[in-house]
C-alpha cells in the first residue's frame, strides 16, 4: 500500500536525511520510504495491509520527536503562502535598510539625524539599531525556532547554520552595547559602535528569506505539471438519469451513468460512446495535438475536450479510476521517488552541516590565535556558517526530475519513477517489438492480383465470403474492397471458417476459398498482357490478361513483408491478395534519430523471416530476430542486457516478460493493460517518435542533474574556504556575512532555475519535424482584441514557430510543424471558427 504525507519543517537536504531516518525507525525493514525536499513530502510503500491512520500515528510521533510535523494529504492549507511571505519580506527589508542606513550611512556620506549621531551619543545609536532589528528577528523567527530545535534533536540543518550565524552577530552586538554602557572612554565607545554587527544579523535573515521566497516560487513552477493536471478536470457535468438531464458534481457520477458532452466541454470520465459523434482533443493525456474522431462504441478518456459534435458517454471509470487520476498518481509517485544519482547528494548532505559547523569553529579559533581580533574572527566564522548551502545540494536532483517528468507528461510520456528516468539515459540498445510499435498493428489490403475474370466480380465474391469471418485479415480484405468501391454483396451459402486454411463459401453454385494455397502454385505462360494501376487509396491492382506465374507473384509479396492470400474458385486460382501490417510513417525517422545519438536498434517479432527482414529494412533497424515465442523474447533481452543496458519497447501481452526483464520497459499507449503495468515508461500514443522523445528527455534531465550537483559542490568547495579567510594573507580579502548570505541565496535559486530550463528544452526529434506554412480563414473576429486571442491561441499550439493574424482579411498565416487539425482545434478552443485556405 502507498501513502503520501506532507512534512512541515524541512528546509534542506540534511532535513531529508533526518526525516527519512525518523520514518524508518517506526516502519518495518521491508517498507520503502522516500522523502522529497521539492514537494516537502514523504511517501511510504508498505507490504502489510494497514490503515492510513495507523501509519500516520506512527510517523507523526517519530517525526515530532525529530522536530518535524506530519500533515495528511488534503489537510494542507490552501491560503496564499507566497503573498503572505512576500509582505513579511518587504517589511523585513524596510527595517533592514533602516539598520544598515544607521550603521553605515555616515561612512558613505549620508546625513544622519543629529540626536542619533554616534559621536554625540553612541549608546542611543546602538540601542536604536537594536530596536530596528527586533521586527526583523520576529518576522524571521522561524529560522531560530527550526534551527535551534534541530540542534536540540542533534540533527542540524541549514536553518541551524542561519540561526547560529545571525544569532552570533546579534549577541556580539548586544555584548558591545553593555561594553558601551560600562566603558568611560568616549573614543573606545565610538570604536565599539563601528563594530556592531546588527546590520549583518538582520541582512543575513533578509537575504536568506528572499532566497527562500524565490526558491519557493521556482519550486511551485517545477511542480506545475502535477498541479495543472489535478485542476484540469471539470467540476460539474450533465448526466442523463431516469430520462431527465441533471447537472451534478463530477464526484456524484457513478459507473454506468450516461454523461452528455456538448461541443467545447471537457469529458469528466473514462467511458464508451453510446450515441452521437464528434472529434476530441486528447492532447492533455496523449500529448498528440491532432483531434481524434469519435463515434458509437469509441473509447473516450477524462480530460479530453469535445471540439465539435455531441456525445452520449457511458461511464466505465470514474473518480480515482480514470486515466487522468492514474496519470496524476504516476506523476506524484515519480516526482517523490529518487534517482540513483541522488544518492550522491544524500551521502554528502548527511555530514555537510556538522562539517560546516566544525569549520566555523576552527575558523574562529585560528583567527583568534593568529590575530587576536575577535571582530575579524567572528566575521569569518559567521561567513562560513551562512555561505554554505546544503539546500542547493538537496534541490539539485528533485527539481530536475520533477520538471522533466512534468515536461514528459505534457508530451504524452509517463515515467513511473525517477530511476526509470535515469536508467533510460544509460541505455545503449533499444529493442522494438514489431507489431504495434514499428508497424500500425492493423493489417490492410495493399495488393490485388486478378488472373481470371474481372476485378469487380472477384473482389465482390471475396468480400462476401470474408464478411462471415472475424479474422483480422478478413476485416482488412472487406475494408480494402470498400476502398476499391466494391460494396455489392452476394449471398453466401455453406460458409465455413477453417483455422489455418481460411474462409470457404458457396456463391451461385461455385465454391470460393480465400486463404492459404491448397496445392501447387502454378500458372500459364501464353502471352504476357499485364495491366497495373494504383487505386487512389494506395492499393496496387494488377490485372493479368495473358500469362501469369502465381508462385512468382506469391513470393514477391512475401519478400516485401506482406502476407499473401490466395483466391480460389473451385480448384482454380483466380487471384492473390497482399495484406500488410504497414510500417509507421515515423518509424524510420525515430530509428535514425536514435542511431545518431549512438543507440543501436533491434527488432523482435513472431512473424516469419521474410516479413521481419522487410520491416527491418524499411525502418532502418540494425538487426532483428524472427519467428519468436514470448519466452524467446525474454531470453534475448536477458542476453543483450549482459552486454549493456537496454530498453524494450512493446505493446502486447506477449511482450510483458521482455518488458519486465529489460533495464527499462517502454509500453506504447495502444498496448494491453498487462504490457502497460509491466513497463517503466508509458508512451500515451503509439508513435516510435515518443520513444525518441523519452530517451532524449531522460538524457537532458540527467545532464541538468549533473550540472546542478557539480555547481552545488563546486560552490561550497570554493566559497567556504574564501569565507574562512584563506585569501586574507595574500590579498587581504575577508568576506562579509552579508555578501555570504547573498551568495548562499543565489546558489539555491540558480539550481532551481537551471532545472526549469527543461520546461522549454528542444528535443532532437522535434527538430526533425518538417516546417510548413498554413493559411487559415478565421470566422468571428471583430476587433484587435479578437486578433490577440487568436494569435495567442495559435502560438501556444504545439509545434508553432510563428503566427500572423490579419483582421482585414480574417486570415492567419502559421509557420511550424503542427497539423492543420491541431491549428483548427486551437482556434476553436479560443471561441472562433477556422478552415484551411488552399493555395
Amino acid at each position: 500500500m502507498r501513502f503520501h504525507f506532507l512534512v512541515k519543517g524541512m528546509n534542506c537536504a540534511a532535513c531529508v536525511g533526518h526525516v527519512e531516518r525518523a520514518a524508518k525507525k517506526v516502519l518495518s525493514g521491508e517498507d520503502e520510504v522516500t522523502v522529497s525536499l521539492l514537494t516537502n513530502s514523504v511517501c511510504v510503500i508498505t507490504k502489510e495491509d494497514i490503515e492510513e491512520d495507523v501509519i500516520k500515528e506512527r510517523l507523526s510521533s517519530s517525526l515530532k520527536a525529530a522536530g518535524y510535523t506530519l500533515v495528511c494529504k488534503g489537510e494542507e492549507k490552501r491560503d496564499n503562502v507566497f503573498g503572505r511571505d512576500l509582505i513579511k519580506w518587504i517589511v523585513s527589508a524596510l527595517f533592514t535598510l533602516f539598520v544598515t542606513y544607521l550603521s553605515m550611512g555616515k561612512m558613505i556620506g549620508l546625513p544622519i539625524p543629529s540626536f542619533l549621531d554616534g559621536e554625540k551619543n553612541a549608546l542611543l545609536m546602538a540601542v536604536v539599531q537594536l530596536i530596528f532589528c527586533i521586527p526583523v528577528i520576529l518576522l524571521n523567527f522561524k529560522f531560530f525556532k527550526n534551527g535551534f530545535r534541530s540542534l536540540f534533536h542533534l540533527s542540524p540543518n541549514m536553518d541551524s547554520l542561519i540561526a547560529l550565524g545571525s544569532g552570533a552577530s546579534l549577541l556580539y552586538g548586544i555584548a558591545l552595547i553593555f561594553m558601551i554602557v560600562f566603558f568611560k572612554n568616549e573614543d573606545l565607545k565610538h570604536s565599539l559602535l563601528h563594530d556592531l554587527y546588527f546590520e549583518s544579523a538582520v541582512m543575513i535573515l533578509t537575504l536568506v528569506s528572499l532566497g527562500k521566497l524565490l526558491e519557493g516560487r521556482a519550486k511551485e513552477k517545477a511542480s506545475d505539471a502535477v498541479r495543472e493536471l489535478a485542476e484540469i478536470s471539470p467540476k460539474y457535468a450533465h448526466v442523463l438519469r431516469d430520462g431527465k438531464e441533471a447537472y451534478v458534481a463530477v464526484e456524484e457520477i457513478k459507473k454506468g451513468d450516461l454523461v452528455l458532452i456538448r461541443a467545447g466541454e471537457m469529458i469528466p470520465v473514462d467511458g464508451i460512446v453510446t450515441d452521437g459523434n464528434g472529434c476530441t482533443d486528447e492532447s492533455a493525456m496523449t500529448g498528440e495535438s491532432m483531434p481524434v474522431d469519435k463515434e458509437r462504441d469509441s473509447l473516450v478518456c477524462a480530460a479530453s475536450v469535445l471540439l465539435d459534435g455531441f456525445l452520449t458517454v457511458r461511464a466505465t471509470k470514474v473518480g480515482e479510476e480514470t486515466s487522468l487520476s492514474r496519470m496524476i498518481r504516476l506523476l506524484e509517485d515519480a516526482a517523490a521517488s529518487k534517482a540513483p544519482i541522488a544518492r550522491i547528494a544524500d551521502k554528502v548532505s548527511g555530514v555537510f552541516v556538522p562539517i560546516v559547523m566544525g569549520i566555523s569553529v576552527l575558523t574562529l579559533t585560528v583567527w583568534m590565535i593568529f590575530t587576536g581580533n575577535i571582530e575579524m574572527a567572528l566575521r569569518s566564522s559567521v561567513s562560513v556558517l551562512v555561505i554554505s548551502c546544503p539546500c542547493a545540494l538537496g534541490l539539485a536532483t528533485p527539481t530536475a526530475i520533477t520538471v522533466g517528468i512534468g515536461r514528459g507528461a505534457k508530451m504524452g510520456i509517463l515515467f513511473r519513477s525517477a530511476e526509470a528516468l535515469e536508467e533510460l539515459s544509460h541505455c545503449k540498445t533499444v529493442v522494438f517489438d514489431k507489431t504495434g510499435t514499428l508497424t500500425t498493428g492493423k493489417p490492410i489490403l495493399t495488393d490485388v492480383y486478378v488472373y481470371e475474370g474481372d476485378l469487380f466480380t472477384v473482389m465482390s465474391a471475396v468480400s462476401s465470403v470474408e464478411r462471415g469471418s472475424s479474422h483480422p485479415i478478413a476485416s482488412a480484405i472487406v475494408s480494402g474492397a470498400e476502398l476499391l468501391g466494391i460494396t455489392e454483396m452476394k449471398e453466401v451459402e455453406d460458409f465455413r471458417s477453417v483455422t489455418g486454411v481460411g474462409a470457404i463459401g458457396r456463391i451461385e453454385e461455385a465454391i470460393w476459398h480465400v486463404g492459404k494455397p491448397q496445392g501447387e502454385l502454378d500458372g500459364r505462360c501464353e502471352g504476357d498482357v499485364k495491366k497495373e494501376e494504383k487505386n487512389e487509396n494506395g492499393i496496387q491492382v494488377v490485372l493479368q490478361q495473358g500469362g501469369y506465374d502465381v508462385r512468382k507473384d506469391f513470393e514477391f509479396l512475401e519478400e516485401n513483408g506482406k502476407t499473401a492470400v490466395v483466391i480460389m474458385k473451385e480448384s482454380m486460382i483466380v487471384g492473390i491478395l497482399g495484406i500488410a501490417d504497414s510500417v509507421r510513417n515515423d518509424a524510420r525517422t525515430a530509428v535514425e534519430a536514435l542511431k545518431i545519438a549512438g543507440v543501436s536498434t533491434l527488432m523482435l517479432t513472431g512473424d516469419n523471416e521474410r516479413t521481419a527482414a522487410c520491416v527491418a529494412q524499411k525502418a532502418a533497424i540494425d538487426g532483428y530476430f524472427a519467428s519468436l515465442m514470448p519466452d524467446d523474447k525474454e531470453r534475448i533481452i536477458r542476453e543483450i542486457s549482459k552486454e549493456g543496458d537496454c530498453a524494450m519497447v512493446g505493446d502486447g501481452i506477449n511482450d510483458a516478460p521482455a518488458l519486465l526483464c529489460s533495464r527499462v520497459g517502454i509500453a506504447v499507449g495502444a498496448g494491453t493493460e498487462i504490457a502497460i503495468d509491466c513497463a517503466d515508461v508509458v508512451i500515451s500514443d503509439s508513435s516510435p517518435m515518443g520513444v525518441c522523445d523519452a530517451y532524449f528527455l531522460s538524457r537532458a534531465c540527467i545532464r541538468v542533474i549533473k550540472q546542478n550537483l557539480f555547481w552545488a559542490l563546486f560552490y561550497n568547495a570554493v566559497c567556504i574556504p574564501i569565507a574562512a579567510g584563506v585569501l586574507y594573507p595574500l590579498l587581504s580579502i575577508q568576506l562579509s556575512p552579508m555578501i555570504a548570505s547573498l551568495a548562499m541565496s543565489c546558489s539555491s535559486v540558480c539550481v532551481v532555475l537551471n532545472a526549469l530550463r527543461l520546461r522549454r528544452i528542444r528535443l532532437r526529434t522535434a527538430e526533425k519535424r518538417e516546417t510548413r506554412e498554413y493559411t487559415l480563414s478565421i470566422e468571428g473576429m471583430m476587433c484587435m482584441r479578437c486578433v490577440e486571442h487568436v494569435k495567442r491561441a495559435l502560438e501556444e499550439a504545439e509545434g508553432v514557430e510563428s503566427a500572423t493574424v490579419d483582421l482585414s482579411s480574417n486570415t492567419a498565416v502559421i509557420k511550424g510543424s503542427s497539423s492543420v487539425k491541431s491549428l483548427i482545434g486551437a482556434v476553436t478552443r479560443a471561441g472562433y471558427k477556422a478552415r484551411e485556405m488552399k493555395k
